[in-house]
């Protein structure tokens, strides 16, 4: 359920005196989404139903907004691929055939109506997948802001990106609809110059587009993160490679290392690898242990401002975890 990263330790920082020469480790991990979908759906197919050719097309440039519907249109699949990609890297689904381009044709193109459930098990393929994710439409709105606390990029390009999916469930010919709005804000230094641009502006919708998908797939499905922690490194050889150990996932070759020398007779020895240990536990998925360690290394003299932070960020990994527990069962 880890997966990690070789990053090494980011250039160690002298943060406060007394041999609190700290510096920075990075894990990747999974959070939690934040909806619970249903444990019956393992498998899903994700399909596009933005690329319309249907009476909303035609609607749409006889109302004289021919091109915006152009532009929504191809823009939004941007969403659809933001959404598959980051399914694909979760373990909780088996993603299959994330559909980008137009699969669908005239009625089934007609957002407010929902897919027959012929289509969506000729869609789910042989043998049937569990589920059909199906993005029906989305709007996209975008401003120009002046951004006085940024002196250098003054100005802030924002795209709202709305978007309605619908999850269709095979189990049993269930489905549920969910609506979201994200704000996605780029820098910009001046608004002319950008609005003379031919390719800054695509760009930044697309990718807006691709985060608003980004975010819909961390709402349905666990998702991989970095997470940073601090990490005491001064000292012997050891505790190099007890970070090499770390960010390669070796948790246990790690602690091997630095558990005997928590019990060091120089203070600030035994005082940082006691720290670590904490660390040590928490790539293993044991928070209380972790918090155990940490307890102890406040006892032996580290710092307030380590500890208080490491204890909230053990606090939100513990409740984190949890809803891993039941998300990934």
């Amino acid at each position: 359920m880890k997966r990690l990263t070789g990053l090494p330790i980011i250039g160690f920082l002298t943060i406060l005196s007394g041999c609190y020469s700290s510096g920075f480790l990075e894990y990747e991990g999974l959070k939690p989404a934040s909806l619970a979908i249903s444990k019956s759906i393992q498998s899903m197919v994700v399909v596009s139903r933005c690329d319309l050719d249907s009476s909303y097309k035609i609607a749409a440039f006889d109302a004289g907004r021919g091109a915006d519907f152009t532009r929504d249109s191809v823009m939004m699949k941007q969403a659809v691929l933001g959404c598959s990609d980051v399914l694909v890297e979760s373990p909780r689904f088996k993603l299959f055939n994330p559909v980008v381009t137009r699969n669908l044709s005239g009625f089934y193109t007609e957002p407010t109506i929902k897919i027959p459930w012929t289509k969506i098990m000729e869609i789910s393929g042989e043998p049937a997948r569990d589920a059909v994710l199906c993005m029906d439409y989305g709007t996209v709105d975008d401003t120009i802001r002046s951004d006085p606390d940024n002196w250098f990029m003054p100005y802030q390009y924002i795209v709202i990106v709305k978007t309605h999916w619908r999850l269709y469930r095979l189990a049993d010919f269930q489905s549920t609809d969910f609506n979201y709005s994200d704000t996605i804000a780029f820098d910009i230094d001046s608004p002319t110059e950008f609005l003379s641009s031919v390719n800054q502006g695509p760009d930044f919708l697309k990718d807006a587009l691709y985060q608003a998908g980004v975010a819909t797939a961390r709402r349905l499905a666990p998702w991989w993160t970095t997470f940073r922690r601090y990490y005491f490194g001064s000292g012997p050889q050891g505790m190099q490679t007890a970070a090499i150990y770390l960010t390669d996932g070796k948790w246990k070759e790690a602690a091997e290392i630095l558990r005997p020398l928590t019990e060091s007779k120089t203070k600030f020895l035994a005082r940082n690898a006691t720290f670590n240990m904490a660390l040590t536990c928490e790539l293993a998925n044991n928070i209380p242990a972790a918090l155990d360690w940490l307890a102890k290394s406040e006892k032996l003299g580290v710092h307030q401002l380590y500890i208080t932070e490491y204890r909230a960020q053990l606090a939100k990994r513990k409740t984190e975890l949890e809803n891993l527990d039941l998300q990934m069962k």
